[in-house]
């Protein structure tokens, strides 16, 4: 079940694995906790939370693509690394929100409200040597959330992965 950025196995009640891809400490892009106990093979098992006795840490630093060494640490310390994870979302879900909710989007002619229209896919690129066509090379499409004028039909754009789009409490075209 994942929530946010943490994701629990099998449940977030009493969890023997808990995984998280976001809100973690600088340089880190991913970080796992297991719940354990003594015994088994390899000198420990996974148990739920409610019956482990210590946990392993292991993590995945952004300039490399593989889990390191498992750290061993008490079920407090594990705890608060997943509190501290909690509280960075809860503060960065909170700056999407105001961010989101100070977008004007009246129109600065009409001052009426903009509708948004979908993504749109602006293709970008030098133009070629002998035509005005662009390259194929170094061609790139660039998506743009698109908000429109329905009375003077004056667009704004804004660049994606900044924001959700449709901004709340704006209305979509209706479906044709």
């Amino acid at each position: 079940m994942k929530d946010g950025g943490i994701g629990y196995k099998p449940d977030a009640n009493d969890p023997e694995r808990v995984f998280m891809d976001s809100g973690l400490p600088e340089g880190i892009s991913q970080a796992e906790i297991t719940f354990r106990v003594r015994g088994g093979l390899r000198g420990s098992r996974v148990v739920r939370r409610s019956a482990a006795e210590f946990a392993h840490l292991r993590t995945v630093e952004q300039r490399v693509s593989w889990w390191g060494p498992a750290a061993r640490v008490t079920l407090t310390e594990a705890e608060r690394y997943i509190d501290q994870v909690r509280t960075t979302l809860g503060a960065r879900a909170e700056e999407i929100r105001r961010r989101r909710e100070g977008v004007d989007l009246r129109c600065t002619w009409c001052e009426r409200e903009r509708t948004y229209i979908g993504a749109l896919g602006f293709q970008t690129g030098e133009p070629g040597w002998l035509s005005g066509e662009p390259r194929k090379l170094g061609q790139h499409i660039v998506h743009q959330h698109t908000y429109r004028c329905d009375t003077c039909g004056s667009l704004a754009f804004f660049a994606d992965g900044y924001l959700e789009h449709p901004l709340p409490g704006r209305s979509s075209p209706p479906a044709k």
